[in-house]
């Protein structure tokens, strides 16, 4: 299995929607996710171009011991709760989509949470991850939800210590979550993230709003995957907020150069105007923009 050059570790206390995230860059529902923790072991998402996926496993001693050409997320799920193993490679090819992810050639390190209390191993395999890709940028979820939790604050410690110039971007998920009814806006909210961040040496801190869920099921559609229903339910109220405020979370991020939020803004200007059909593919291509998905891509990629 072909590794890339270009490494994003991506990192997260429990619940914050790290798989989430991941699979939404991705553009498939392939890491399994929920709120307990979902991630056990380091995997490498290695996103090519190449016609074939394919799923190794790797024991302690590196050597493999179970490999599929099938992607199955009850597979890797069942990887993660295994003692033998110790990471696993997962090459996602982007052959036969109609929206490709714009990550090809780069390898996403998905790490284990450093704070589960519960296997130690969790902790040391974390640090490992971050000591292995020193110059590689780290992509943190955070909780809009939960913010400032003592969690997040071990595990940032943690990069601090090991790496104190390593780069960080800061995906605020779950903005979708906020009751804007009760002034929970996503401005609010990344205004508390930033003072939050600024305590633990991060001024100027890159944080972006960001609907992870939403994202990934607009890229699904787009892709002509069918949808639960739920899934559905989900995309229509979510469609009907952007309709009514499409550059709302665009605003709301911080630290981002002012050039990506205006090519961004620019693409949403369309449907400020009403010119776009209602559930058109150029619809939700801009409601993927409106998520800060494509913003967190961005930033990724260019710190990479």
């Amino acid at each position: 299995m072909k590794n890339s050059k270009k490494f994003i570790l991506v990192a997260a206390s429990m619940s914050a929607g790290k798989s989430s995230v991941i699979n939404a860059l991705i553009g498939k529902e392939l890491l399994p996710t929920g709120n307990e923790a979902t991630t056990a072991k380091v995997a490498r998402i290695i996103v090519t171009a190449d016609t074939e996926s394919g799923v190794n496993a790797y024991c302690h001693s590196g050597s493999v011991v179970e490999t599929s050409n099938i992607l199955c997320t009850e597979k890797i799920r069942l990887w993660n709760q295994s003692d033998k193993i110790a990471s696993i490679d997962i090459a996602v090819p982007l052959s036969g989509r109609i929206l490709p992810s714009m990550l090809a050639g780069y390898t996403l390190i998905d790490t284990p949470g450093a704070n589960n209390s519960m296997d130690v191993r969790h902790k040391e395999q974390f640090i490992n991850a971050v000591k292995s890709y020193p110059a590689s940028p780290v992509l943190f979820v955070l909780n809009a939800t939960q913010l400032g939790t003592n969690d997040d604050a071990e595990i940032i410690r943690t990069i601090r210590e090991i790496n104190p110039k390593q780069s960080v971007i800061f995906a605020l998920n779950k903005v979708d979550e906020l009751d804007e009814e009760k002034g929970e806006t996503a401005k609010h909210y990344v205004a508390l993230a930033r003072k939050y961040l600024e305590g633990f040496g991060y001024n100027n801190a890159k944080i972006i709003p960001l609907m992870a869920q939403p994202a990934l099921i607009a890229k699904k559609l787009l892709n002509n995957v069918e949808l639960r229903r739920a899934e559905q339910n989900i995309l229509r109220a979510e469609l009907a907020r952007f309709r009514e405020s499409p550059f709302h979370f665009n605003s709301a991020a911080a630290g981002v150069p002012q050039v990506l939020k205006k090519n961004v803004r620019r693409r949403l200007v369309n449907i400020a105007k009403g010119k776009i059909p209602a559930m058109s593919k150029e619809e939700l291509y801009a409601f993927v923009d409106y998520t800060g998905l494509n913003t967190v891509n961005a930033l990724i990629m260019g710190a990479a």
